[in-house]
C-alpha cells in the first residue's frame, strides 16, 4: 500500500469536502512535499491563480500520475485532477483507473456516439457532477439513453451542444426521473423548435435548472413566449436564445432569426436577458 492511499481514499469518498484535502496537504508538507501542499491550499482557498499556474506548469504531469498519461486534457481543482477530456472508447477501458486515482467530477468525452450504450451502463458516471458530450452527434436516441441512466442522478451539468437533438430529445430529458439535480443544461446548436421550448417550459422534473442554453436552434416567438410564461422555471437565471435559425421557407432557410420585440420584452422582464441573448 502506498503511504498516501488512506488520504486519497478519504478524498475520493468525500469529493465535496475540503477537510480531507487539507489534512493531506499537512501530511505532504511534513514529508517535504511543499509544492503540492501549497497547490491544494491555494485552490481550496481560491488563492493566487498565477502561483497555481506556475506550480501546475512545473508539476501537473507528475501530480496527475500515470493513469492520466493518455488523456487529451486535465484540469486541477482543489489540488487534484477534477476534469478530464478523453476519447469515449478509451474511457471504457481505463475509467476505473482514472477514478481510482483522483476525484474526477467533470468528464468531457470525444466520439461517444458509437459506445453510448456501454457508457450509460458504467457506474462511474455516478461520481460525476458534469458530463460534456458536445459534438458527439448522439441524436435523440442517445439523449433517450442518457435520460434513462440512473447513474446520472447526481449530475449538475449536462452539455449536449451540436448533437442533432430535436424536440423528441427534449421530451426525453423532460420525462427523465434521474436529471432532477441539473442546474445547467446546454443544447446549443441543435434542432430544438417551439415544441421543445414549450416542453421545457412545462417541465416539472427539472426544478433546479439555473442555466439553459438554447442558442442556435429553431425557436420562434411561440417557444420564447412559453419560456417567458413558464410557471416551473423558477430558478432559471441564465437563458441564451441567441442566433435562432429561420427555416420556415426554402428562401429563408439558414437565415438568423431574432425573437420578436414582444417576446423579447417578456423574457427580459422574467429573466433579465440582454440583447446579446437573442
Amino acid at each position: 500500500m502506498f503511504l498516501d492511499e488512506p488520504f486519497l481514499q478519504s478524498i475520493l469518498d468525500h469529493p465535496d469536502d475540503d477537510a480531507p484535502r487539507l489534512v493531506y496537504a499537512d501530511w505532504l508538507e511534513e514529508r517535504g512535499e511543499t509544492a503540492r501542499a501549497e497547490l491544494i491550499r491555494l485552490q481550496c482557498a481560491a488563492g493566487d491563480s498565477q502561483r497555481e499556474q506556475d506550480l501546475l506548469a512545473r508539476h501537473a504531469a507528475d501530480w496527475a500520475g500515470p493513469a492520466f498519461r493518455h488523456v487529451f486534457g486535465i484540469a486541477f481543482r482543489r489540488g487534484f485532477v477534477a476534469e478530464v477530456t478523453l476519447e469515449a472508447r478509451l474511457f471504457l477501458n481505463i475509467g476505473e483507473q482514472l477514478f481510482a486515482s483522483a476525484p474526477v467530477q467533470l468528464l468531457r468525452l470525444i466520439g461517444a456516439r458509437n459506445v453510448l450504450c456501454q457508457l450509460v451502463r458504467s457506474p462511474l458516471l455516478g461520481r460525476l457532477r458534469a458530463l460534456h458530450l458536445t459534438g458527439c452527434q448522439v441524436g435523440d436516441d442517445g439523449v433517450e439513453l442518457l435520460a434513462e441512466c440512473d447513474y446520472l442522478k447526481d449530475l449538475r451539468t449536462l452539455r449536449l451542444g451540436v448533437n442533432a437533438v430535436s424536440d423528441r430529445g427534449v421530451e426525453s430529458l423532460c420525462s427523465s426521473r434521474y436529471l432532477a439535480n441539473l442546474n445547467t443544461l446546454v443544447l446549443r446548436g441543435n434542432l430544438v423548435g417551439d415544441l421543445g421550448a414549450r416542453l421545457l417550459a412545462s417541465c416539472e422534473r427539472l426544478p433546479n435548472l439555473q442555466t439553459l442554453d438554447l442558442s442556435q436552434n429553431l425557436l420562434g416567438d411561440v417557444g420564447a413566449e412559453a419560456l417567458a410564461r413558464s410557471p416551473f422555471l423558477t430558478r432559471l437565471t441564465r437563458l441564451d436564445l441567441a442566433d435562432q435559425i429561420k427555416n420556415r421557407s426554402p428562401i429563408l432557410r439558414g437565415v438568423s432569426y431574432s425573437i420578436q420585440p414582444n417576446q423579447q420584452r417578456a423574457l427580459i422582464d422574467r429573466f433579465g436577458l440582454k440583447p446579446s441573448d437573442f
